[in-house]
């Protein structure tokens, strides 16, 4: 493992958790941005939405416009311009700034994720991509915690708009390092009109939409979870501080993706994390109307669930879908991130055993979407 290997991987990681960590800022501190700009928390929710359906717009935008501008300009640039968007995010002193402010932060934010899957595709192969792959999503499902910890952490020593501050500050440090640090790589210009033939064919096979389908509920189950899980320990803030925490250790999990689809096959791995998603569920509920104690071991095990989930699905549709690899990836952002945008709207307005048996039946979909396509798999093979 060469020096550059590390020296790459240890900047993208870092770009990785941080940008993430803006999905999940607003989940523990509705309440207290709410009281700060004297709006209902359903506000607060919306203006959260904003963030996810830019962030998606981006992922679609930016990775078509790195075949234009360059990978390394698009992730460094990407950066400077989040540094600005959230420092505007801790200015908002109503609805509307908050709803627009986050939003432009979203965007920029989405100029992250698929530039890096393909700038990863770029300048490595093998082992070495692989590796960098799963560490990249690692951080992603890190972020998922982390980005609590850090927002309600700061807001309980300071104040909200410090979480964007601090943010932009860190935005800022990584454009210096990245302009610095990492390479450049070979332009090779896609026409617009090309990009969106390629988007139109993919969508019309049915074992990428049936993946996408998959891909719809992850993210949004994984927000869905938290954020009904925050409001129904409201005033328990030890026991939420734990629970958030040891999700932790099911994160790394994916690191490990690679070698369980080695061993026993991609679909196998795939059903394992649904399983595990399911378990996670049912010890929730035995939680919440039985209040025996397995909320802890439901958030490990659920965390791990995505932890499985998120890097087979994305080698299922890498593997599905040919030369159109990359527009492939640029869909499942965007298609993933859409449905993360919904997930607030939808679960502020059930209890906390309502929002369960709706990931229950998120798992039933999964899994329903995961039979067809291992129905059809030789198929899909032969056609690839």
């Amino acid at each position: 493992m060469n020096h550059d290997f590390n020296r790459i991987s240890a900047v993208l990681v870092a770009m990785a958790v941080m940008v993430a960590c803006n999905i999940y800022t607003f989940i523990p501190i509705y309440r207290e941005i709410g009281a700060s700009l004297s709006i209902t928390q359903s506000e607060v929710v919306m203006a959260g939405t904003s963030f996810i359906f830019f962030y998606a717009c981006g992922l679609l935008t930016f990775a078509n416009a790195a075949d234009h501008f360059g990978k390394k300009r698009i992730l460094v640039w990407g950066m400077l311009a989040s540094a600005f968007a959230s420092g505007l995010v801790g200015l908002s002193t109503d609805f509307w700034s908050l709803f627009f402010t986050r939003g432009f932060q979203g965007l920029c934010l989405g100029s992250f994720a698929p530039v890096a899957f393909a700038y990863t595709y770029d300048l490595f192969s093998g082992k070495q991509r692989t590796l960098l792959l799963a560490f990249i999503n690692t951080g992603f499902l890190f972020a998922g915690i982390l980005g609590q910890l850090l927002s309600g952490g700061i807001t309980q020593l300071s104040e909200w708009s410090r979480v964007f501050y601090f943010f932009a500050v860190v935005y800022a440090f990584l454009f210096v390092i990245g302009k610095h640090m990492l390479p450049l790589t070979n332009v090779q210009s896609v026409s617009p009109s090309y990009q969106l033939a390629t988007i139109m064919k993919l969508l019309r096979r049915k074992e990428l939409l049936y993946s996408y389908g998959i891909v719809f509920t992850l993210l949004a189950s994984f927000i869905a979870y938290y954020d009904s899980l925050t409001r129904h320990l409201s005033g328990e803030e030890d026991l939420l501080f734990l629970t958030r925490s040891v999700g932790l250790i099911g994160a790394g999990l994916s690191l490990y993706t690679g070698r369980f689809m080695e061993v026993i096959g991609i679909y196998k791995t795939l059903f394992i994390g649904l399983a595990l998603s399911i378990v996670s569920l049912v010890a929730a509920l035995i939680y919440a109307i039985w209040h025996i104690p397995f909320i802890i071991i439901s958030s490990i095990l659920f965390v791990s669930a995505i932890s499985l989930l998120i890097p087979t699905v994305i080698t299922l549709i890498g593997n599905m879908s040919g030369k159109g690899r990359s527009q492939a990836l640029s869909l499942y952002s965007f298609i993933l991130l859409c449905g993360t945008s919904l997930a607030p709207l939808i679960v502020m307005n059930l209890s906390y055993v309502q929002s369960l048996y709706l990931l229950l039946g998120f798992c039933f979909f999964q899994s329903l979407m995961g039979g067809l396509l291992f129905r059809g798999r030789r198929k899909w093979e032969v056609g690839n």
